[in-house]
This record gives structure tokens, sequence and C-alpha cells, in this order.
């Protein structure tokens, strides 16, 4: 009987650590998993800012052109390129 509890043991610890295991990788893996996540995250903020920024530089660019223009020549502007065409 001592060689078949050996055997039943040995079957259960190799069990135990094969479960063990999985669940490691598997933790590990999700750890990764979340950390690229956070990184694409933090690279789509990054390009999110910048497109900002230069839409912001530009509407301040327009605008300072605008204030430099006459009034006819801004209101020509925007009947030619601000009108639906029919």
């Amino acid at each position: 009987m001592g060689a078949l509890e050996a055997i039943i043991g040995g079957i259960i610890t190799l069990a135990l650590l094969l479960f063990g295991a999985h669940r490691v990788g598997k933790s590990q893996g999700k750890a990764e998993a979340q950390a690229n996540v956070q990184e694409q995250t933090a690279a789509v903020a990054i390009a999110v800012t910048k497109r900002r920024v230069e839409a912001i530089k530009e509407a301040s660019d327009v605008q300072q052109t605008v204030n430099h223009m006459p009034d006819d020549d801004v209101d020509r502007e925007l009947r030619d390129n601000w009108t639906r065409k029919s």
C-alpha cells in the first residue's frame, strides 16, 4: 500500500505544480498585457495632445491673419471659400 500512496501523492503533487505554473504564467501574461495597454493609452494621449496643439496654433494663425485684413477682404474670402456650392 505504501507504493500506491507514493504514486498517488506524486501524481497529486505534479498536478498541483502544473496548476500553480499555469496560474503564475497567466498572471504574468495579464500584467504584461495591462502594461502594453497603458503604453498604448499614453501614446494615444500624446498624439491627441499634439494634434490639439497644432489645431490651436493654426486657429491662432488664422485669427491673426483675419485681424490684419481689411473688412472687405475678409468678406470676400468668406464668400469665395466658405459658401455652399449650388
